[in-house]
């Protein structure tokens, strides 16, 4: 499972798991959701980003270094003990994570060991707010970065954020979103299907999609421009085939001031295909919580 939250067709935002109560549009193609290419090794968002890897639900997340021991991410990727979660350093979570050399897991993986999550997340109410759903966190781990990996700024002032800028995104979630029309009374276990988002469905189940992701597990960047800004979160526009789909959780969105990348944004969720519209929490509203947080530590 990775996660992702979503958003309907009509706009709604609902949770990971896609649920009856709207209306949807039938596509079928294929599309490459991000748009993207592999981030290269000596690229320097190859430095400032982790893979968050939770391995009692088999999911992924990304999130980004913001000081020696500290991971900034989503609340919705986090919700489990901090010994479920491996942080993993590199552009393949899946090579790192399957390798037999213990020297490679030692020098390359963290456990976390402090989980700290904004108020404002409130998951029961999540569905039914379109904004400001708070969907920050804070990861702490012990032991020193792998050798190149660093912190990455946080932008503290977004008055840059305006429609229309260029922004930046990277994750180690899913590339291709393949759906196809299927009639709801043939999958099996349709209630367990539609929970786990491998279907969707309208109000009466007349039209289903079956939805099948791939690609995930390795680092990409692409870029979209912004559609809309409230306060503490912006969106941008995906509809050209550029953006996060699930995976991404969590990553970065970042922004060029007089050339360097600052940390805007973290991906919090995305319509069901990937193809329309990503949500990212506007980091500098939340950069007095961070610093409070990691002045008073975890």
């Amino acid at each position: 499972m990775i996660r992702f939250a979503l958003i309907l067709s009509l706009g709604l935002l609902v949770s990971c798991a896609p649920k009856t109560g709207t209306q949807i549009a039938i596509k079928k193609s294929t599309t490459g959701i991000m748009g993207g290419t592999m981030v290269a090794e000596e690229s320097q968002i190859a430095s400032v980003i982790v893979g968050i890897y939770d391995t009692q639900d088999n999911a992924i997340c990304t999130g980004s270094i913001i000081a020696e021991n500290y991971i900034l991410t989503a609340a919705h990727c986090v919700q489990t003990k901090p010994s479920k979660l491996k942080l993993v350093f590199g552009l393949n979570i899946d090579e790192v994570m399957a390798t037999r050399e213990p020297d490679v897991l030692q020098m390359y993986t963290r456990t976390v060991t402090h989980i700290q999550i904004h108020k404002n997340w409130k998951p029961e109410e999540q569905e039914t707010k379109e904004t400001d759903w708070g969907d920050i966190a804070i990861l702490k781990f012990s032991g020193a970065l792998p050798p190149g990996f660093k912190a990455v700024p946080m932008l503290k002032d977004d008055s840059i954020i305006r429609r229309g800028l260029s922004v930046m995104v990277a994750g180690y979630g899913v590339s291709l979103v393949h759906a196809e029309p299927v009639e709801a009374r043939k999958v099996k276990n349709l209630e367990e299907a539609m929970e786990y988002g491998e279907v969707i469905c309208d109000d009466d189940l007349k039209n289903c999609l079956q939805i099948e992701m791939s690609g995930d597990g390795e680092l990409r960047e692409t870029q979209a421009p912004v559609g809309s800004v409230q306060e503490t979160e912006f969106r941008l526009d995906e509809s050209k085939g550029h953006g996060t789909c699930s995976g991404d959780s969590g990553g970065p969105a970042y922004v060029k001031v007089n050339g360097q990348l600052f940390l805007a944004g973290i991906t919090s969720r995305g319509s069901i295909l990937c193809d329309t519209t990503g949500v990212y929490t506007n980091v500098a509203t939340y950069v007095p919580w961070v610093t409070e947080v990691l002045k008073k530590g975890l």
